[in-house]
């Protein structure tokens, strides 16, 4: 090609010289080089002009191979999973994985307990298993820097034979120290570094890299992996922040970071063993906020508190690791502030983390993310394993112009923009890409739908929530290597199984949750402070709390609602409302599809042949496919009916469950299909689990009772709204809105058993009136309003307590409708 090239250009300069022509032919020339040089350059001039049309790219460096020759190519490069038990028939049929065989519910089983044809005690298996793990993982990493950088290779053509591929490759050095650039996590020496601004210094930029974490922690995480691997187990991870950082206000939940983190990985810990279980907890926008409201909100740190008290029920007892994202919404582009919080966000973030790290019995979370000072003192006087996590910004090309903007990979583009091209870069256009409905001939929605999700003020769009998700994806891929690194070195010397110190889960569990319950106010003040600021006792900070909600999503939801400490006899009654759930035919979402040409890091992970879906592995998730279902305790009527009633210490009657999304929302995308896509929403498509719900009532429904809650530290709270939903979430205005006339009245009385005849018990009334209630009720976070029931200082001994709850002097109001949306304990 190149010597036909050449000898074209030779006869035209020839040709174009002579002084006859010299003047006509000097335009025809130079147009005439310039389309050799781009012959000569191939793809990449072609570049210059190309456009994201159709779904497809004019950047595809494998555009002229057959999909054959393409998925072979991929292989070559990356390598594919070919791993099997080729002893699977001869594994021991009687489980041994179990706690009456590990004698300890860790499932921390000694080496002389695994049968000798147990894989763990194989060497010939594990030895392949582990080296097969380490290349899939490492596959991993690389399709996620491709994502960005392409596949590093060039002029990609088909041999003379028309079946060999010829193609030239980037140099691998350099692409590795782009990598290791991009996603570098800095180890950081916590005894050395003492503040924010020290950490600042000794690893600049970590914001938008990697993040930090130190070498104890980052082993501990590769402890629980294999402890994961090697008992079988899931791993579970709870992601959880504020609105912008779980995607809402714009974005599918599959397009979330916390979406892209599970469609990502899920398939890959498939095949290692691990069911990876992902609960994103979090919720929508509050609606009418005031000025004032939303400037705290904005701050960051506040929108995990109102599930903090009740974390081990709502979140889950059974976490491996937290990502908290939390911070506030506004960038004001100084890395160092953009992560600190102030001091009321620190205290309630002191909280979260210890309530995580207490929540379980047999896990212990790794905990990214929050304020500096309190994962220092976490990490230095309780031995926990912390870090914060970045973004990788750094690695990922400038959008310069308008002009070269589609010579970037896809995922690329306006994404790292330089302060000219700001504007440009946040267009909503560029942002955001969503649809709220695909239409079908079998159905019509009863509701018209939307376009697409509509877009929030400060919403994040989905070009970071990916670059965010694939950072923490890469991370514990580094994790997973790390301890699968250790597993080989260590066996290789000591054969196998591997033994218990690199993987037990026990002891190490026992010593932090021993620790935290010993932090005292002078090493680790933060969460003592809430006595002060929040009139919350000094003891929460030092023993597992439990909880009920209506709001969703939240760890076994079915589980976990108020309904489930309600008397049968006044259980709000279901209601049927129609629910999407799949069935019939499925019609996927088109911006599901990674474009034609571009990098598919899922493609990489599996390499199957075929192109994968960007939320793959939840189809029902963002489908329009029909079915029906019964919500559980959900109703959505206008208004409680308005009665008299004789004021009485029994149970009352009309309660109702409304505005919540039911019993299928656990967070995992997977459940998205079963969660949330009622009659009346028009965006059905959105995928998002977020709901606030609550049992609803006013003067004529009388007394709410609730019982079984097992009290062990002496404290029962309640989180309420009052007044109609467009007052209960305008804190500063419910001064004004309340009658005088409105009275708060509940009771807690200490029952003996769960069964209990709760209309026997003797009860003493406490009587807030509006001023008492309102100086009572702890609003420091908009959408909160916790008012303590139950303080035993003495604590001591578990107790049955049986709460109940009424409003009374303004039956004819919306304003006196309340709800009780949580109950909390310890």
């Amino acid at each position: 090609r190149l010597r036909q090239f050449t000898l074209l250009v030779a006869a035209a300069c020839s040709l174009a010289w002579n002084p006859r022509n010299r003047n006509r032919s000097a335009i025809g020339l130079l147009f005439l080089l310039f389309l050799c040089m781009m012959a000569l350059t191939d793809n990449d001039a072609l570049g210059v002009f190309s456009i994201r049309s159709n779904g497809k790219s004019g950047r595809d460096p494998l555009a002229d191979l057959t999909p054959d020759q393409r998925l072979s190519l991929l292989k070559k490069i990356y390598g594919t999973w070919t791993f099997y038990d080729g002893s699977a028939e001869d594994r021991p049929k009687t489980p041994y994985m179990t706690v009456e065989n590990a004698g300890n519910p860790y499932l921390d089983l000694a080496e002389d307990k695994f049968p000798l044809e147990s894989w763990q005690a194989d060497a010939v298996y594990a030895n392949h298993f582990l080296d097969a793990a380490i290349k899939l993982v490492r596959r991993g990493q690389q399709a996620i820097f491709s994502t960005y950088h392409g596949y590093g290779l060039s002029d990609v053509h088909v041999g003379e034979d028309g079946e060999t591929v010829i193609y030239g490759e980037e140099d691998e050095d350099h692409r590795i120290s782009q990598r290791l650039t991009m996603f570098q996590l800095a180890e950081v020496d916590l005894n050395a570094t003492t503040s924010a601004e020290e950490l600042q210094a000794s690893a600049p930029s970590w914001q938008n890299k990697g993040g930090w974490t130190t070498k104890r922690s980052f082993d501990g995480l590769g402890r629980r992996l294999r402890h994961a691997i090697t008992t079988e187990s899931d791993f579970v991870v709870v992601i959880t922040g504020s609105w912008q950082t779980m995607g809402y206000g714009g974005n599918h939940a599959w397009q979330s970071m916390p979406g892209v983190f599970e469609t990502l990985l899920k398939g890959l810990f498939e095949k290692i063993g691990v069911k990876l279980v992902v609960r994103a907890i979090g919720l929508p926008p509050l609606p009418d906020l005031s000025i004032e409201e939303m400037a705290e909100v904005s701050d960051g740190g506040k929108s995990t508190f109102i599930h903090t008290l009740g974390w081990s029920s709502i979140y889950g007892s059974d976490v491996d690791m937290v990502v908290w994202d939390d911070y506030g919404a506004i960038d004001d582009g100084n890395e160092e502030s953009a992560h600190k919080l102030d001091d009321l966000s620190t205290q309630m973030f002191d909280l979260f983390a210890r309530q995580a790290l207490l929540s379980g019995t047999t896990s212990l979370p790794f905990i990214w993310g929050g304020d500096f000072e309190v994962l220092r003192n976490l990490h230095e006087y309780a031995d926990v394993d912390v870090g914060q996590l970045g973004n990788g910004l750094v690695g990922v090309q400038e959008t310069t112009s308008e002009k070269t903007v589609n010579e970037l990979p896809w995922a690329a583009r306006y994404v790292n923009c330089p302060e000219k091209m700001q504007d440009t870069c946040q267009e909503e256009a560029h942002q955001f890409e969503s649809k709220c409905w695909i239409d079908r001939s079998d159905f019509t929605p009863p509701t018209p739908q939307l376009d697409h999700i509509p877009i929030e003020h400060t919403a994040i769009g989905w070009r970071m929530q990916q670059l965010k998700g694939y950072t923490l994806a890469y991370n514990f891929l580094q994790a997973t290597l790390d301890a699968m690194y250790e597993w080989s070195e260590v066996t290789i010397l000591q054969g196998f199984p591997l033994a218990d110190e690199y993987w037990h889960m026990g002891e190490y569990i026992k010593n932090v949750q021993e620790k935290v319950k010993a932090l005292d106010e002078a090493v680790a003040p933060h969460c003592f402070m809430l006595e002060e600021t929040m009139n919350l006792p000094k003891r929460l900070c030092q023993h597992r709390m439990k909880g009920r909600t209506e709001f969703t999503p939240r760890a076994l939801p079915a589980e976990t609602s108020i309904r489930t400490l309600i008397d049968p006899t006044q259980v709000p009654k279901t209601a049927s409302n129609l629910l999407y759930s799949p069935g019939g035919d499925v019609v996927l979402n088109p911006l599901s599809k990674v474009p034609t040409g571009e990098v598919d890091a899922l493609e990489i992970f599996d390499l199957q042949g075929e192109k994968r879906l960007r939320q793959r592995l939840l189809r029902a998730r963002n489908v329009t496919s029909i079915g029906s279902a019964e919500t559980h305790g959900v109703y959505n009527g206008v208004n409680v009916p308005y009665r008299r009633k004789t004021i009485a210490i029994s149970p009352g009657e009309g309660w109702q469950s409304r505005y919540s999304y039911g019993d299928g929302c656990d967070g995992s995308l997977s459940s998205s299909s079963s969660c949330g896509g009622f009659s009346s929403s028009n965006c059905l498509m959105e995928g998002h689990q977020g709901s606030r719900g609550g049992i609803w009532g006013n003067e004529t429904t009388g007394w709410l009772f609730f019982h079984g809650i097992s009290v062990e530290n002496g404290f029962v709270a309640l989180n309420l709204e009052i007044g109609g939903r467009d007052h209960a979430t305008r804190r500063l205005a419910l001064p004004e809105s309340l009658p005088d006339s409105f009275v708060f009245e509940y009771t807690a009385e200490v029952v003996k058993g769960f069964d209990a005849d709760i209309s026997k018990v003797d009860r003493t009334i406490t009587t807030l009136d509006k001023d008492k209630l309102l100086e009572k009720m702890q609003q420091s976070v908009p959408g909160t309003g916790v008012v303590v029931v139950y303080d035993d200082i003495a604590g001591g001994e578990a107790k049955d307590i049986s709460i109940g709850v009424r409003v009374t002097g303004c039956a004819d109001q919306i304003e006196c409708q309340f709800a009780v949306t949580h109950v909390y304990w310890s």
